[in-house]
């Protein structure tokens, strides 16, 4: 490699430029992750902000310093078109591997089940839709709220278990336990004592009541929930979960409020993108 002087500021103009192209790329495609793929309030609690980072480090680090590293105008012009060929296909190739990533985990659902609100992802389906359109019959929001209603009937059970066990297929992401949008609104206030009563207990309650005041909203219209995200801050023996609640009206959310992340201890060594079925902790 030359590294003269000369030959340095050949390569700071040829990153730059490089750079310069890239931030275009990197722009559109956050526009699609912050809109499209992972719109508010799930970009914060299910992974859009580590797409951002992954896609970043790939399009604005990884191609720019492969150009300033082999960019060479001393060298032959077919060495020359050689390097810039093998730059391209290399970021390319990382830049396909992170926007897949990135799509396959963004939310196609939000699902309230038990005492939770977790998000679902495409792979979680298995073979059980032909299309993620099917989803859309039971809620008009993007990506649909959908409420799943587990009976306590001991055939029920075994064959949830059954589905999970066989067909790996968590009891979140089976479809015949999806309820009517007209059963959402119903399962939704039937947790708001539950839900008020932790916010109450954590002091966070004058929160919510300043949330519906600047809204000019009245707690009989919002209903909220604690939003599981398939995230988590994750350190030895301490996890940091988002902390965000969506506040709704019947299915579509009304607006979210956020809280200072919970950090709670663990026991053992988690990955980041742990998901977080540990219950509701504020």
């Amino acid at each position: 490699m030359n590294f003269s002087k000369s030959s340095i500021v050949t390569k700071l103009k040829a990153s730059s430029i490089h750079f310069s192209l890239s931030l275009i790329i990197f722009f559109i495609l956050a526009y699609q992750i912050y809109y499209n793929w992972y719109p508010v309030p799930y970009f914060s609690v299910d992974g859009g902000w580590q797409g951002i980072r992954l896609i970043a480090l790939i399009d604005l680090v990884l191609g720019p310093l492969l150009t300033f590293l082999i960019f060479d105008l001393t060298k032959t012009r077919r060495a020359i078109i050689f390097d810039l060929s093998f730059i391209f296909v290399v970021q390319i190739a990382a830049l396909i591997f992170g926007i897949v990533t990135t799509y396959q985990q963004r939310p196609v659902a939000i699902v309230l089940i038990d005492q939770f609100v977790i998000s679902t992802v495409e792979s979680s389906y298995g073979s059980q839709l032909e299309s993620l359109e099917e989803l859309n019959r039971f809620s008009s929001e993007t990506p649909p709220i959908i409420f799943a209603d587990i009976p306590l009937s001991r055939e029920v059970l075994d064959e949830v278990i059954r589905i999970k066990i066989e067909n790996q297929i968590p009891e979140v992401a089976q479809i015949q336990l999806y309820q009517p949008p007209s059963m959402f609104v119903t399962g939704l206030k039937n947790r708001q004592e539950f839900f008020l009563t932790l916010l109450g207990l954590s002091t966070a309650l004058a929160g919510f009541e300043s949330w519906l005041e600047a809204n000019h909203k009245k707690r009989q219209m919002s209903c909220l929930h604690r939003l599981m995200g398939a995230t988590a801050e994750c350190g030895y023996c301490l996890i940091k979960m988002p902390n965000i609640w969506i506040i709704l009206n019947d299915d579509r959310i009304d607006g979210y409020w956020k809280l200072p992340d919970t950090v709670i201890e663990s026991r053992a060594f988690l990955p980041r993108y742990a998901s977080c079925y540990a219950g509701v902790i504020i």
